[in-house]
């Protein structure tokens, strides 16, 4: 049970920017959108995730997920969440990068908001070096890259 809790979080962090929901569609209108989702059942756990993707071309600029974690136990939730924000307060510091995690009745839910059109990315790299794999030859995030790793964690994304 250790592991599935060590993975789901590892599946959390690697797929996920972080924070606030904000409509970034209305203050951005010249963004295209892609959305990707994943559903799951294992061991007693519902995992409900959605990715929104603000891009133009193939630059990635904003990245907006909500992820839920249903489960009848309390214990996994909370341990979800104490390890979820203790693998997130590295990212603390970087400004555009934004998260939430709370547990609403038997849901622990996941709220993410990265700009990346703001931030700086060479410090987001310093403190993830796997970020570096989804950035193009400007230092942006790449568009069809990070689908990719979506689409290898299972998600389906529709643009």
């Amino acid at each position: 049970m250790k592991r599935i809790v060590i993975l789901g979080i590892a599946l959390l962090l690697f797929v996920t920017g972080c924070g606030q929901q904000t409509d970034y569609k209305e203050a951005n209108t010249k963004d295209d959108k892609m959305i990707c989702t994943r559903t799951t059942n294992a061991n007693g756990l519902e995992m409900d995730f959605r990715y929104e993707v603000y891009y133009q071309e193939n630059d990635v600029n904003k990245v907006q997920t909500t992820e839920k974690i249903t489960s009848d136990s309390t214990e996994i939730l909370q341990t979800y969440q104490q390890q979820i924000k203790s693998l997130y307060s590295s990212f603390d510091n970087i400004e555009h990068y934004n998260y939430d995690v709370k547990i609403e009745g038997n849901t622990l839910i996941s709220t993410t908001d990265i700009n990346y059109q703001k931030m700086n990315i060479d410090e987001l790299v310093n403190i993830d070096s796997s970020i570096e794999q989804l950035l193009n030859d400007d230092r942006k995030i790449d568009l069809d890259k990070i689908t990719q790793v979506y689409e290898q964690l299972g998600a389906t994304c529709e643009k």
